[in-house]
């Protein structure tokens, strides 16, 4: 517990740096403009074997953790340096998330959460460039649909490299 909280805590506020394979960021584009989830990015934990079952990564907006994003992927037969697509009716287990956590009077309300890959009339498309022993690189994008609702964000030129926790 120690250790990922002084992993956590030790990054610099332009994402920082890891050591190992590279540096960390999170950046997309939403709806046009660019966003930079770099405050704690990081991936799931250390996979215990070498067959990778899940690829979890994201990261915050500010340091205030109120705006970020994160992308979600289970695969039974291992996740490895390629394309994955997802929409509302596939079945890979694959969404792409886009929250702000909504703020009256200083306590947090609710949520606001965009879904992409898992919702119909959503998708998403992760690429996976590097599944290393330090972590996970990869790019994305999507079309996420507001959850509850009928509104939709696109997202482009996602690019990330997070090191597992």
């Amino acid at each position: 517990m120690a250790l990922a909280i002084m992993g956590l805590s030790a990054c610099k506020k332009n994402g920082g740096t890891a050591t190992g394979d590279g540096e960390k960021f999170f950046t997309c584009k939403i709806n046009g403009k660019l966003r930079e989830f770099n405050y704690h990015v990081n991936a799931n934990d250390k996979p215990a074997t070498d067959t990778v079952h899940f690829v979890v990564v994201g990261g915050w907006e500010k340091e205030d953790m109120v705006t970020g994003f994160g992308i979600d992927m289970q695969l039974k037969e291992g996740a490895k340096e390629t394309t994955y697509t997802s929409n509302g009716t596939s079945n890979l287990l694959l969404s792409g998330k886009y929250y702000i956590q909504d703020i009256k009077n200083g306590k947090i309300v609710g949520t606001t959460i965009y879904n992409g890959g898992d919702l119909d009339g959503s998708s998403f498309i992760l690429t996976i460039t590097s599944l290393t022993k330090w972590g996970v690189k990869g790019t994305f994008s999507g079309k996420l649909k507001l959850l509850g609702g009928d509104d939709y964000v696109t997202v482009t030129e996602g690019k990330f490299s997070a090191p597992y926790n």
